[in-house]
């Protein structure tokens, strides 16, 4: 075998799993397509570490963001990764919302979220004068983080202990052979050569789907098939930047298909609003940001912050993500499947890895070590 384990795809969920696999003292391999680490949805994101509020109990999103909180917090002491514990507010701005309030305070309770408090609407108004709300949560733990620097020091680890990376290239085949798989590899110039490897991790993200299908699953039968969607975001004049000091949230949509239009903070301390969500027809990475959303995302945010005018607001960046519920779906959890019982062993499927993945990489990357 060329390689023990060979990792596709190198977002920020691809790297950590590279890096916590490479202490187990083996040879690895981290394809992937484009040239450098993190060009779609790891870095067309929020950048919010997130406290694991929101997800049903027990589910893996709900398990591996509570704990990932803490681990990514301390990853990025270790490493100097600039990051914010900024807290964040979930507002309710009528009545029939803070009920929802109450709904969202015990689900964070029962998934073991730390230090959840409920906050008056004169609480509110000590903390964010500007903020119109009939009542809070705070979620004290929940922050911000640099991305762009978290994905270079899980790199960074990953090199230092043997990983080879392999910028520019796509995996276009996969073939069970004895004691592992042989992987067609695309090159740059899509010259083809092969690579055999004891296991596979597809953490290809958007195209994770794509690469399950190449190992021989049914995805429609396995019901790994993904949706894109799309999320816009909109940024808040410079001017504006003090309007708020923690991340501002609205109550959820139904089936937690989005967390609604709010307000973050990066780290040079500007203020960005989103993302929303929009089911993509076509899978194509389209990241156009039509100006014809500005009324709808100061329509969202003048619910809350009256004081940001339409002309306040222009259109910034937009993510996809690889969404395993369909539109109007119910809650579906991530897919961390190792698919001995489909007769692949030592091949694992990460599908469906979307919010709270970022805040959750390290977590799934220890369960994927799990699996070797």
């Amino acid at each position: 075998m060329d390689y023990d384990i060979i990792v596709t795809g190198g977002g920020v969920i691809g790297l950590a799993c590279a890096a916590m696999l490479s202490e187990k003292g083996i040879k690895i391999a981290l394809i992937e397509r484009h040239s450098s680490f993190g060009f779609e949805t790891s870095s067309r994101n929020s950048e919010v570490v997130h406290a694991g509020i929101y997800y049903p109990s027990n589910s893996l999103k709900a398990k591996l963001c509570v704990s990932g909180n803490h681990s990514l917090y301390s990853w990025c002491e270790k490493y100097q990764i600039p990051y914010k514990k900024t807290g964040k507010y979930i507002i309710a701005v009528n009545k029939e919302e803070e009920e929802e309030l109450e709904r969202l305070f015990q689900q964070a309770c029962d998934n073991g979220v730390p230090g959840m408090e409920r906050i008056t609407s004169r609480k509110l108004k000590l903390k964010e004068q500007n903020v119109s709300a009939v009542a809070a949560l705070l979620s004290p733990t929940t922050g911000i983080i640099d991305t762009h620097k978290l994905m270079e020091t899980l790199a960074d680890y990953g090199k230092k202990n043997n990983v080879d990376f392999a910028w520019k290239h796509t995996i276009v085949g996969i073939n069970r052979v004895s004691g592992g798989y042989n992987l067609t590899i695309a090159g740059p110039d899509s010259d083809e050569f092969n690579l055999t490897a004891g296991g596979v991790v597809n953490a290809a993200g958007l195209d994770s789907d794509t690469v399950a299908s190449l190992a021989g699953i049914d995805i429609e039968e396995a019901n790994y098939v993904l949706h894109y969607v799309r999320g816009h975001y909109f940024r808040v004049a410079s001017a504006l930047k003090n309007l708020v000091t923690h991340l501002i949230y609205p109550v959820p949509q139904n089936n937690i298909s989005g967390l609604g239009i709010h307000v973050t903070i990066d780290m040079n301390g500007e203020l960005k609003l989103g993302p929303d969500t929009q089911f993509l027809k076509e899978r194509i990475q389209d990241y156009s940001v039509s100006p014809k959303l500005q009324e709808k995302f100061h329509k969202a945010v003048s619910r809350y912050l009256p004081q940001i005018n339409f002309d306040d607001i222009y259109p910034d960046q937009s993510g996809i993500r690889p969404k395993l519920q369909d539109e109007g779906g119910k809650f579906r959890d991530f897919v961390i499947c190792e698919e001995s019982n489909r007769g692949l062993p030592g091949f694992v499927n990460l599908i469906g890895i979307e919010s709270p993945g970022l805040t959750s990489c390290l977590e799934i990357a220890k369960k994927v070590r799990g699996f070797f």
